[in-house]
């Protein structure tokens, strides 16, 4: 696959030496957009991370140097970082800070020797030294790690090489091992008691689940009940609201004063006697001033309480 190229951004480019100041410690500007370092101590001495950004940057990887030149599976011979897993992953996207950070800590953590302290050797050197150091270190091993092996005679020891049924039975005496058979004979017993507790507390789960399952349903249903009694309620508040209520009575003594009127109409008309007529005007006339009255004082009262909330 061919990469992707990203079209170079100055803005890109600043954001990525940003993050190169904000992950990492005394940044110092050698040149300008091109060239930066940064200074550590490892193991009691100092190195400088020097950081070289091409013109392609950060389309192209940056180019790192420690120095003075270090030993490291990160370093080629010339003390150039080229194997860092921040380099051999890099993509115009990643931090260059968190980069350098990265190499900081390994060499914080694990102080590499400088080329110029590890002269190269003689064979003849090496060798003498081999055989002068071997046996000290496999006793110190011996005594430090597996003290039982320092009671084995010579015989024992090679038939502990050539024999795999006394070095099996050789491994199971050893008292680290017995240590660990043990530890794990008790993370056994408590992974048992463990399970058998949550088994015993699974009805009780299930019931738990059971009763969980009722009162959601219960709450889904007083939910829905309180849903439409609310609905009710706001229905029932619009009735009767004081505003509403005289805007009903305006209307019913608006409807009063028509049939007054229609009374008037069919008395002069003659479809009516004197009597009759009488009789339905004074009926309607007071109906409509028994409304207009209600509707009049709750306007005062109604006006009263505006005052009284101003």
């Amino acid at each position: 696959m061919i990469p992707r190229q990203f079209n170079y951004d100055p803005d890109f480019r600043k954001r990525q030496i940003d993050t190169l100041k904000i992950f990492n410690d005394n940044v110092q500007v050698i040149k300008e957009n091109e060239e930066y370092s940064t200074t550590f101590t490892s193991g009691g001495r100092q190195i400088s991370i020097t950081v070289l950004l091409g013109p392609n940057f950060p389309n192209e990887r940056p180019r790192i140097v420690a120095t003075p030149p270090v030993q490291h599976h990160w370093c080629n011979a010339n003390g150039e970082i080229d194997k860092a897993p921040g380099l051999l992953n890099y993509t115009p996207h990643s931090d260059l800070g968190r980069i350098v950070q990265a190499i900081t800590r390994e060499f914080e953590k694990f102080p590499p020797p400088f080329i110029s302290e590890n002269p190269q050797s003689s064979p003849e050197r090496d060798s003498s030294n081999v055989e002068n150091t071997k046996s000290p270190t496999i006793s110190s091993a011996s005594e430090c790690n597996i003290p039982e092996l320092s009671k084995l005679s010579l015989d024992e020891l090679k038939k502990l090489d050539s024999d795999p049924e006394f070095f099996d039975d050789f491994i199971e005496e050893l008292s680290v091992v017995q240590t660990l058979n043990n530890e794990l004979d008790t993370m056994i017993s408590e992974v048992e008691r463990i399970s058998k507790e949550n088994e015993s507390k699974e009805c009780h789960l299930s019931d738990m689940k059971t009763k969980l399952k009722n009162d959601f349903h219960t709450l889904k249903s007083l939910g829905e009940k309180y849903e439409k009694l609310n609905s009710q309620y706001m229905k029932k508040s619009q009735e009767f609201a004081p505003q509403h209520i005289r805007e009903l009575l305006q209307i019913a003594v608006s409807n009063s004063d028509s049939d007054c009127e229609k009374h008037v109409e069919s008395f002069l008309s003659g479809k009516i006697d004197v009597q009759t007529f009488l009789n339905q005007y004074t009926e309607s006339k007071k109906i409509s001033a028994m409304r207009k009255a209600k509707e009049e004082r709750l306007a005062h009262q109604l006006n009263a309480l505006e005052r009284a909330a101003l």
